[in-house]
């Protein structure tokens, strides 16, 4: 999850050259994530069962940090959710240019009552002003698409609304610059958890629906990493 495919394949390169010749690897892309599909074929049942769990362990020790689940764990928002649920810890968004996506996933998932306490989406920079607390001068400085103003967005929204994590996104997803002069493609995620506030910058093309699914997906990755140190 979060890496390309031609990435993916550089990095198990040397594992998938090594498979038996009765395993095959299909490389199944979509936006923000590729499925890895192990199959085998031969006479006995137990030998290739045996074989597709063995060379499973081995790529999750290869790529085991980008690996969100299999086949019946179902999507990333719901790994987030069942995280959540089982470590009794919350979570709140703010979000800018993806408008409300991140809650809407996660509220779309029976229960969600139980983790996800709610949701600010600061998409006017006035908003992310007033409401979300971001200071003025910070926006003038470093630009309402900035590390600097997701940073602030996650901090305030955790403190707002008294969660254990939260997630923050701003970004330009075009087609218009509006209040950054920031080019198009151009987003900062940010996670607030109780140690620590990770952000990170990605540049997600020109097409304004992919970038804001890319940053939801990633939002969602981010999420899921910080939440497995607790």
């Amino acid at each position: 999850y979060g890496l390309g495919e031609s990435a993916i394949a550089a990095i198990i390169e040397d594992w998938e050259e090594n498979l038996p010749s009765f395993v095959k690897l299909a490389y199944l892309p979509n936006l923000g994530k590729v499925r890895l599909r192990l199959t085998a074929k031969g006479p006995d049942k137990n030998l290739i069962e045996e074989a597709v769990k063995s060379e499973a362990a081995k790529l999750y020790s290869i790529i085991g940090d980008i690996i969100y689940g299999e086949e019946e764990d179902g999507s990333i928002e719901s790994g987030v959710a069942k995280l959540l649920t089982a470590k009794k810890m919350t979570l709140a968004t703010a979000e800018s240019f993806t408008g409300g996506k991140i809650a809407e996933q996660l509220t779309a998932i029976p229960g969600a009552s139980a983790y996800f306490l709610g949701s600010v989406v600061g998409y006017a920079t006035q908003v992310k002003i007033d409401v979300l607390r971001v200071p003025e001068e910070l926006i003038k400085k470093n630009s309402v698409v900035s590390a600097e103003v997701a940073k602030a967005m996650a901090i305030n929204i955790r403190e707002l609304l008294q969660s254990d994590f939260s997630v923050a996104t701003t970004g330009n997803a075009g087609p218009l610059k509006g209040d950054s002069d920031a080019p198009i493609g151009t987003v900062y995620i940010a996670i607030a958890t109780p140690n620590d506030v990770i952000v990170e910058k990605y540049t997600m093309g020109n097409h304004r629906t992919r970038i804001v699914q890319k940053a939801v997906h990633k939002a969602f990755q981010m999420l899921q990493k910080e939440i497995l140190k607790f």
